[in-house]
């Protein structure tokens, strides 16, 4: 009598312990933070866009990584979403389990082939399972960390681009305030404006990717952290 009422609360407790929790928390607050982001450069774009425009070409690629990454982060919470419903099919018997696993449980999927539900596990292969599961998710993060370091990196690299082109800016400038014969003043301060211009011109460069590289780097940072609360709690569930 022992063993079936056992039997009978380890086959409740399993029945309970089955259900997943959709990432909803984590898409309203990606989705709230990505809306929040795209607020500030829409209210910002009037007094920003002239420094953007000072260097098109590495500010649109910074652009450009820091869309990768925002893909990436919601990639990893869609590929949750997937990854629950197929689990939830397989332990429901709704028919799901023939279709393709995601790539996340794509070593449960092999295993379990076509058994049941029902089907137990042996210890080695479900710490396997486990271990392939936080490897994945792993490498999810890995490369949405690797985005945040290129952003800086990039920020950097206009920063050091910017000065770059503003030394000799201002060597030319110091050179060019010598006065030639039959100059006059005003043409002298000319070339002196001409020269401050150039050096503006560098510094806005280096601005301007320091800031696109720093905000976009904050921006996909605290996108993968929420993405990693929801793949530590499928993880627990798991």
């Amino acid at each position: 009598a022992t063993d079936v009422v056992a039997t009978h609360t380890y086959q409740s407790n399993l029945n309970s312990d089955s259900q997943f929790s959709q990432p909803i928390r984590q898409i309203i607050s990606l989705l709230l933070v990505a809306g929040l982001t795209a607020l500030g450069v829409v209210i910002a774009a009037p007094s920003v866009w002239p420094v953007f425009a000072s260097n098109i070409y590495l500010n649109g690629a910074i652009l450009f990584v820091f869309a990768i990454g925002v893909v990436s982060c919601f990639a990893q919470v869609v590929q949750l979403i997937f990854s629950v419903r197929w689990l939830e099919g397989f332990a429901g018997d709704k028919g799901n389990r023939t279709g393709k696993a995601p790539r996340l449980l794509a070593p449960l999927a092999t295993l379990l082939g076509s058994r049941s539900a029902k089907t137990q596990i042996a210890a080695s292969s479900t710490r396997s399972i486990l271990d392939s599961v936080a490897t994945r998710i792993e490498e999810a993060r890995e490369f949405t960390r690797y985005i945040v370091n290129v952003l800086i990196y990039l920020g950097l690299l206009g920063t050091f681009y910017g000065l770059a082109t503003t030394v000799p800016a201002v060597v030319e400038t110091i050179r060019s305030l010598v006065q030639q014969d039959g100059e006059t003043g005003v043409e002298v301060f000319n070339r002196l404006m001409n020269g401050l211009e150039g050096q503006l011109n560098g510094m806005g460069v280096a601005f301007a990717s320091s800031l696109l590289g720093l905000a976009g780097s904050l921006v996909v940072g605290l996108l993968e952290l929420l993405a990693s609360h929801g793949q530590n709690r499928f993880y627990r569930e798991l």
